[in-house]
C-alpha cells in the first residue's frame, strides 16, 4: 500500500458517514440544530475546563508564561490563575509567548482582566454545578470578552478584547527579529 493511502482510506470513510447523515439533517432540521448545539456545548465545556486548567492528570502540570516587568521577562505559573495576581509585591499578568523561526524567544503580547471579570469568572467557577460545568455560561463569555485586556510589551494602553479590530492587530505575531515566522512556546 503506498505510503499515506492508508490515511486517506480513513478519511474517505468518515466522510462516506457524513454524507450518510445528510438526508437525515435535511428532513428533519431540527435533528441537524440539536446536533450542533450538542457539538458547540461541548466545545465551550472543553475551552473552559482547559482554561481553568480541569481535566485530569494535565490539571496538575497546567502552566502558563507570567511577566511582572512589562514581558522584560517571564516565569511560569499555575493555568488557573486569572490575571493580574500580586507575584512578590508586584502585578503579573499572563505573557503570551513564541519562538521565532531564527530561535530567538520572545513576548508578544500580554493579558490581563478588569476586577468586574476577574470577580465574574472567579464567582462563576465558585457556583458550578454538581457536574462541574458553570451555571451562567454567558457572565464567563462576557467576562472573556469585554473584561479581557491586551497590549504589546511597551505600549502604554491596554485594548479591551471587545475592541476586535485593535485586539486582532495586537495578538498577531510581530517577531522582533524579523523572522517570517514564530511558533509558541509551552511552559
Amino acid at each position: 500500500m503506498p505510503e499515506g493511502a492508508h490515511g486517506s482510506t480513513r478519511v474517505a470513510k468518515m466522510m462516506q458517514a457524513v454524507m450518510k447523515l445528510r438526508p437525515t439533517f435535511t428532513e428533519k432540521p431540527a435533528r441537524a440544530l440539536a446536533a450542533a448545539g450538542g457539538l458547540l456545548l461541548i466545545g465551550v465545556v472543553a475551552i473552559l475546563l482547559q482554561m481553568r486548567g480541569g481535566g485530569g492528570a494535565s490539571a496538575a502540570r497546567a502552566r502558563q508564561f507570567f511577566t511582572v516587568d512589562d514581558g522584560k521577562t517571564w516565569f511560569a505559573d499555575d493555568a488557573s490563575k486569572l490575571p493580574p495576581f500580586d507575584k512578590e509585591g508586584k502585578q503579573a499578568v499572563r505573557a503570551y509567548v513564541y519562538r521565532s523561526g531564527k530561535g530567538k524567544e520572545f513576548v508578544n503580547h500580554l493579558e490581563r482582566f478588569t476586577p468586574d471579570a476577574r470577580q465574574a469568572i472567579e464567582s462563576a467557577n465558585l457556583n458550578q454545578t454538581a457536574k462541574g460545568s458553570p451555571k451562567n455560561l454567558a457572565a464567563i463569555q462576557g467576562a472573556y470578552t469585554a473584561g479581557r485586556e491586551l497590549k504589546r510589551p511597551g505600549d502604554a494602553k491596554w485594548v479591551t478584547a471587545a475592541n476586535f479590530r485593535d485586539a486582532a492587530r495586537i495578538t498577531s505575531i510581530n517577531s522582533p527579529d524579523g523572522a517570517a515566522d514564530a511558533d509558541p512556546v509551552d511552559p
